[in-house]
């Protein structure tokens, strides 16, 4: 005979009793002479609604299959599960095996004929319990979601920890890399970029090691309680028996809390950074690409050349001319979408010619400053706080800078909004604050 034994939390008093049936049983195996001791299996803290994560629940499963256990004892049948449909399944399946268990508190012995069907009335009220207790803790932690009061975990929350309230306190030594993910993205780059900096310069992530997802880089761009306020209830449980979650969408009441904890992220910087996402977003709609900048450290154009007659976007092509010499050269991508088929007619460009546009263009922004500064200082004023911002870092850029000579990929990220190509010629360097300069490509 094996004893099975099972508390569903790791509360004090849980724990006493789950201490005290695996005393008990062991001791009632071993001192009844019509019994040989075949162990006792526990498991501590874990819900009864299904079988999945009982690890001791499942090996005496498997002992029985194996022929290791002829009987089990256990308190209770919402003890053995509180799944109907699990309780009887394993019940019929042991009893085929010739293997009986004694539910002591409803004194059921499942070999018995009329075990069964008691089983099965009990089983379906240990279930209706459960869903019951899941039910009446659902609406508790409602209750306290309304007062704003909450607990979360910061086991995999880079920049928090927890205090013994279960307050969000920040963690000094992480906080500077969210402030820096931060900045990164306002400078120009990506998620998929800002990962692959992390992981060369060995930062490390919230369980210390240095490997990093650009999903989880965006989530953290997302996450409100990066500027001290929380929304609470995201996600709910579904189904009491499977425990799954899915992500509120709207079903069930959300509550926003304000000012909740103190803030790594200043509530301006956080809004523009939701702001630069949408407007990324829509970029990629419009131009009808998938990335908004595709390894710049190799290429650094990619996705910011535009079709000024289709309005996609134009990709790089490696060419070689007659005399061996290879060239970087830009072509709508629309151009030759159908296979052996011309699509857009707009014109090629050398990114030679894409490079001495841009510098052109960014040195005429910096000659002539003091035009731009009551466009730049009206922005500022501006009820789109990214526009505001973009002119703030505009003029911190111009102020004494010198002309630039050559191509710098991160000021270029910071700056850049897009060139926009012409049949003509003609090359519109469209900058972040919204400046438009003109240029010719000198091959014309």
């Amino acid at each position: 005979m094996a004893a099975y034994c099972r508390v569903s939390t790791d509360q004090e008093e849980q724990l006493l009793s789950y201490e005290n049936q695996v005393n008990y049983y062991t001791n009632y195996i071993s001192e009844n002479p019509l019994y040989e001791y075949a162990g006792t299996y526990a498991d501590e803290g874990i819900s009864g609604t299904n079988t999945k994560k009982r690890d001791e629940f499942n090996r005496m499963i498997v002992d029985c299959r194996a022929g290791k256990i002829d009987m089990i004892i256990t308190k209770s049948i919402s003890r053995f599960a509180r799944n109907t449909l699990d309780c009887l399944n394993y019940v019929r399946e042991l009893k085929d095996l010739g293997i009986g268990i004694i539910f002591e508190k409803e004194n059921i012995n499942t070999l018995d004929a009329k075990g069964e069907v008691l089983l099965t009335i009990l089983s379906s009220l240990a279930q209706d319990e459960s869903r019951s207790i899941s039910e009446n803790c659902t609406w508790g932690i409602r209750r306290r979601f309304e007062t704003g009061k909450h607990k979360m975990s910061t086991k995999r929350f880079l920049g928090y920890d927890a205090d013994e309230t279960g307050k969000l306190v920040i963690n000094r030594l992480q906080k500077p890399i969210v402030v820096r993910l931060y900045q990164e993205f306002l400078d120009g780059k990506t998620t998929d970029y800002i990962k692959r900096i992390f992981e060369k310069e060995g930062i490390k992530n919230w369980d210390g090691g240095t490997k990093w997802q650009a999903t989880t880089l965006m989530s953290m761009l997302e996450n409100e309680k990066y500027k001290g306020d929380a929304l609470l209830q995201k996600s709910y449980t579904v189904d009491f028996l499977t425990k799954k979650r899915t992500q509120n969408k709207g079903e069930i009441q959300m509550f926003y809390v304000e000012d909740d904890h103190d803030a790594i992220i200043s509530k301006r910087i956080w809004e523009c950074v939701q702001l630069e996402i949408k407007r990324r977003k829509k970029y990629l709609e419009e131009h009808g690409t998938n990335s908004y900048s595709h390894r710049p450290e190799s290429n650094p154009f990619a996705s910011k050349i535009i079709c000024g007659d289709c309005s996609k976007v134009f990709a790089r092509k490696g060419w070689r001319s007659s005399t061996g010499v290879d060239r970087k050269v830009w072509q709508c991508s629309e151009r030759y979408k159908v296979k052996g088929v011309m699509g857009c007619a707009n014109r090629h460009v050398e990114e030679e010619t894409l490079i001495k546009a841009y510098l052109m263009a960014w040195n005429a922004l910096v000659e002539n400053r003091e035009d731009f500064m009551e466009q730049w200082t009206e922005q500022l004023q501006s009820e789109n706080l990214l526009e505001g911002y973009r002119a703030e870092k505009f003029i911190e850029y111009t102020d004494g800078a010198e002309p630039l000579t050559q191509m710098d990929t991160d000021f270029m990220l910071k700056t850049l909004d897009h060139i926009k190509v012409f049949e003509d010629g003609t090359l519109l360097v469209v900058f972040l604050d919204g400046t438009e300069i003109e240029c010719k490509d000198e091959e014309e």
